[in-house]
């Protein structure tokens, strides 16, 4: 459920189910313990729009008093730590089950943040993590990424719901081999023996941008035609089309490394990407958003980033809060 769509609803009569669906979203998010400034003011403004959604809101606390008992630190942690422990998945499915089907439903374990607060593996802002997949496949997740696994007889299927992982396949060790393949909203990607990146994109969250360092992909819209990347080769696609496959440059993989690497970039170009690795807002004022950066960044600090900025361009950090920070003309 979009921001959008939480604001937009309040002059229309929602089914009760999809109400108490929105109900325990929000109940997920704000258990989370990293609720964000805009994430209140939109649940503020959903729990005012009406009765019925305050009504809602009721019914998912009276269900929520049965894990009074689960320490609030812990049940945050629970849901957005980067394990592939399923205790999220318990916790909420536990919760579910209390609640009874005439409560949450079969729809509420559909909604986005659902299945991004219950997925396999994930990582937080500014964390990444590497691992090994059951068939030997090399796995890296990028920062705020969350993704199921599904893993059966005849496929080897990723799920990404947020974010961006490195994916280096390997040879399927099963008697018969099984495809390998990542899903997005858009579609589906098909890598052929093959190291690629798979990236969710910013704005509606519908689009999938796919980069190839070694071996080939083919890339499966939805409802459009497949179209085959090769090594060197990067493109974005929705649901419907494929963009015009461009080049891609090693560095654009740094990140596995804890390195954000700028080749004649623009500021804001740069701050735009350098905001998925810090907690909170970073923004950068347009005055200064056509200044050129080049450099290789280290990722785990980004405070430093910021400073070597501050000492190579005619820019300053002015930061309200540690979490709402614009750079601007000095």
């Amino acid at each position: 459920m979009s921001r959008k769509s939480r604001r937009s609803e309040g002059t229309q009569r929602l089914p009760e189910s999809e109400l108490r669906s929105q109900a325990l979203e929000w109940q997920v998010i704000l258990w989370s313990g990293e609720v964000s400034v805009e994430e209140q003011a939109d649940f503020e403004r959903w729990l005012a729009t009406g009765p019925a959604q305050r009504q809602a809101w009721q019914r998912v606390q009276q269900v929520s008093q049965a894990f009074e008992t689960v320490p609030e630190q812990l049940a945050g942690r629970v849901l957005r730590a980067p394990s592939a422990d399923l205790g999220r998945r318990k916790l909420l499915l536990g919760l579910a089950a209390f609640g009874g089907a005439g409560l949450l439903g079969y729809g509420t374990t559909r909604t986005r943040a659902w299945r991004m607060a219950t997925a396999d593996y994930r990582t937080g802002t500014g964390e990444r993590r590497t691992m090994t997949l059951p068939d030997g496949t090399a796995l890296t997740l990028n920062t705020d990424t969350a993704l199921d696994l599904f893993y059966t007889p005849s496929c080897r299927h990723l799920r990404l719901y947020r974010g961006e992982i490195l994916v280096t396949t390997a040879m399927d060790p099963s008697p018969t081999p099984r495809p390998f393949s990542v899903g997005t909203y858009a579609g589906v990607v098909r890598p052929v023996g093959t190291r690629f990146s798979v990236r969710r994109l910013p704005g509606d969250g519908t689009g999938t941008r796919v980069q190839v360092f070694d071996g080939a992909v083919d890339l499966a819209p939805r409802w459009g035609t497949a179209m085959r990347l090769e090594a060197g080769q990067q493109a974005d696609f929705q649901r419907r089309a494929v963009s015009v496959p461009a080049p891609v440059a090693a560095t654009e993989a740094a990140w596995t490394q804890g390195r954000l690497v700028a080749e004649q970039q623009r500021l804001g170009d740069f701050i735009r990407n350098l905001d998925r690795y810090r907690p909170g807002r970073l923004r950068c004022d347009p005055a200064v958003a056509d200044l050129v950066v080049s450099g290789v960044f280290p990722l785990d600090d980004t405070d430093a980033i910021l400073q070597a900025l501050a000492q190579a361009l005619p820019v300053s950090v002015q930061s309200i809060t540690d979490y709402w920070v614009t750079v601007t003309a000095s």
